[in-house]
């Protein structure tokens, strides 16, 4: 779909989108999202190496433990956890059922679309820190604020003396991470998961299904993800089960995915035709006697790695547009007095309907299908719809029909524009039924998660949790860059510095690579090959030269070995290793025209770097070098493509004329993945002008890709 931008929303319009009958507190200190009642009364309560986190119920054991750790690597003081009655100093955490908030909230109980005043927590800050949640989740997002409003002068850490009640407007604020088009390692999510803990995201949507994979890992149909496309990689039920019960011990509930019909190929190639035809643009089936089944145990599957969420999605995003000519379709469209590929999204809507209130959960659904493809009001009851598609009046028409929808905007108003209210081109209104907003991030990679799109996780967040709270001139530079400031100081803990010349990522000369912390005594222990680091990984000691490309992973471990804080995800910045050798700048031919500006030429370039590669659409292929004169080589280095997974077969071959060869290496039964440093194959000395290789495979597509060649004359 192409974005369009949409403009200015009126004075009128935006009047109505910000008022939602709460009036907001003033915001001094800079929270966010801002609380609904805050009062600061003047002066602090100092943390000192006394103070001591109360849990006064055993739940909250965990959340003091995770508390503890935060504030240690916020102010250098870890108080002590302990059970009982607090005193001052301390920070007191409690969960008090009665506690109730000051004005309606939209949620889902089990099956149903219902109204509550649940949820609320308390902060109140005198000579000690109480703090109350209706239940655990609300103590936690209690705990995020105290973690934000944290002073630090020198080495002294203090709370301002205040008073906060605070609620969501709404139930679900969200964003959502693609997990199946890109790797995303589970050490990411938990730093997802923690960023939305800190401020006060309830629910963290993974998108575990795409063309590309089916990344759950089934029990009962271990093949579901035995087509994936490289790098991906299935997760593991023990990771995914590790980061549920991560996010739950935060506070965040993690939503699953499983899209259908359309953005399922790899799925569909998987079950062999059981879920559908393989092959793009073909959707799930749905008239398939087996589809069904199989997507029920799928479903149920999830449901019990994803206990607590009540929440499941069914995906309904792009519907292809393979099956519109089937003989059953056509006749059921006929039948139901439905076009296009309403058919298509409605009976898979109704169907996984069924199986996810089967399990227990409420479903979530993307608005998919294309313009001129009506709602189907059958499905406003059960389904919660995400108002995706930027189709004029789509939000309005849903609500309506009597759909709850979440607001997914893709067409983005002025950020200062934004609110709960608004998606795409419809303004909605506090009357309306709005679950909530999701923020999606879609397709990137996990280095740009963790350091591009997770830091502008809160934007939209501050007016979904409160959609009339006031956008601030330099909201950017001040309150979000501020408290991202303090979020990094939990979530990446150690501080990386690069001493050297680096531009656009890249660097050609050795560069000093520092690591720090605030932790003392804290042992920083790294990777340098994008790696989670565990407590056996390196330790690092003093700064360190590096000449080959970097990928750091740091992670802050305790004396006792026990990880503080997530990983600090380092930008990717690629060594370029310049050599000249016989084949800089000569003569280069190849067997195929090359793809788009990738010519035969980057190969002979004397520069190794992952922009400037010879590539063809097919193999086998060759690529061949005039040297214009005849060498004696014993020695020949190839640097395909790499990228951690794909490996390449080629032989290498050398002539003297160009019609007599002499195979020299033979990598054609090679199975190990390329890295940057290439292969080196060594071979007796043997006169050559022409040095030829011939690229047989590549693990990943079907084309041909060489970085770069080089030959040297034997004895130099």
């Amino acid at each position: 779909m192409k974005r369009t931008p949409l403009g200015p929303l009126s004075a009128a319009a935006l009047v109505l989108s910000l008022t939602c009958g709460w009036a907001q507190a003033d915001n001094p200190l800079k929270l966010l999202p801002t609380p609904k009642v805050l009062k600061v009364d003047g002066g602090s309560m100092p943390l000192t190496a006394e103070s001591r986190i109360v849990a006064t119920d055993p739940k909250l054991k965990p959340l003091a433990d995770i508390l503890a750790d935060e504030i240690l690597l916020v102010t250098k003081l870890r108080p002590a956890v302990v059970a009982g009655e607090g005193k001052a100093g301390d920070i007191v955490l409690t969960i008090n059922p009665k506690l109730q908030a000051d004005a309606d909230i939209l949620t889902v109980h089990g099956q149903e679309v219902l109204k509550t005043r649940e949820y609320a927590h308390t902060i109140a800050v005198t000579d000690r820190v109480a703090i109350e949640g209706w239940d655990y989740r609300a103590v936690c997002e209690g705990t995020s604020t105290l973690l934000q409003a944290i002073a630090i002068e020198g080495e002294k850490a203090s709370v301002p003396k205040m008073t906060i009640k605070d609620w969501p407007y709404s139930d679900f604020g969200a964003i959502m991470v693609d997990c199946a088009r890109q790797p995303q390692p589970i050490y990411v999510l938990k730093m997802a998961a923690e960023i939305c803990r800190l401020f006060r995201i309830r629910y963290l949507h993974l998108h575990l299904t795409e063309d590309n994979g089916y990344t759950f890992p089934s029990t009962a149909y271990p093949e579901a993800n035995s087509v994936h496309y490289p790098p991906l990689t299935p997760y593991t039920l023990a990771e995914l089960k590790d980061l549920v019960a991560y996010a739950d011990a935060r506070g965040v509930t993690c939503v699953p995915e499983l899209e259908g019909p359309g953005h399922s190929t790899a799925l569909l190639d998987s079950m062999k035709g059981r879920l559908g035809k393989p092959g793009s643009n073909y959707p799930t089936d749905q008239f398939l006697p087996t589809t069904f089944p199989i997507l029920d145990t799928l479903v149920g599957e999830m449901c019990d790695v994803f206990k607590s969420s009540p929440y499941f999605h069914i995906g309904g995003d792009e519907v292809g547009t393979g099956l519109l000519g089937d003989p059953r379709y056509v006749q059921y469209m006929k039948e139901h007095n439905m076009s296009g590929e309403s058919a298509v999204w409605i009976v898979y809507a109704q169907k996984m309907t069924e199986i996810v209130k089967k399990h227990g959960k409420k479903t979530l659904m993307w608005d998919g299908m294309p313009v001129g493809c009506p709602l189907d009001k059958s499905l406003a009851k059960d389904v919660i719809l995400y108002t995706w598609f930027p189709a004029k009046g789509r939000s309005r028409a849903a609500q309506d029909m009597g759909y709850t929808t979440v607001t997914v905007p893709w067409n983005m108003p002025p950020f200062e524009q934004f609110s709960l209210f608004t998606c795409n081109d419809d303004v909605l209104t506090p009357k309306d039924k709005i679950l909530g907003h999701c923020r999606p991030m879609w397709e990137m990679d996990h280095v740009a998660l963790a350091n591009a799109y997770l830091p502008g996780a809160p934007e939209r967040h501050e007016r979904t949790w409160g959609p009339d709270n006031v956008i601030e001139p330099d909201y950017h530079k001040n309150r979000l860059a501020r408290q991202n400031v303090r979020v990094n100081m939990i979530v990446r803990p150690v501080t990386l510095t690069y001493g050297g010349a680096i531009k656009d990522g890249l660097f050609s000369d050795p560069i000093t690579v520092t690591m720090s912390t605030i932790v003392p005594g804290g042992q920083i222990r790294y990777r340098l090959d994008g790696k989670e680091p565990t407590a056996e990984s390196p330790l690092y000691d003093k700064p360190f030269t590096v000449t080959e490309s970097l990928r750091i992973r740091a992670a802050l471990f305790d004396k006792d070995g026990k990880r503080l804080g997530n990983i600090t995800v380092g930008d990717g910045y690629q060594y370029v290793n310049r050599q000249t050798n016989l084949t800089t700048g000569k003569p280069v031919t190849a067997s195929h025209p090359f793809q788009r500006e990738d010519k035969p030429e980057m190969a002979v370039d004397g520069e190794v770097r992952l922009d400037r590669y010879w590539a063809c659409g097919t193999t086998p292929s060759w690529l061949q070098i005039d040297l214009q004169n005849v060498h004696t080589l014993d020695r020949v280095q190839v640097f395909p493509y790499w990228d951690d997974v794909r490996y390449y077969q080629y032989t290498i071959e050398l002539s003297t004329d160009g019609k007599t060869w002499k195979r020299v290496a033979d990598a054609s039964a090679n199975t190990a993945p390329e890295t940057e440093k290439g292969r080196l194959h060594k071979f007796d000395p043997t006169p050559a002008r022409y040095v030829r290789v011939n690229v047989l495979k590549n693990s990943d597509n079907y084309a041909a890709h060489l970085v770069e060649v080089r030959a040297w004359e034997a004895g130099k």
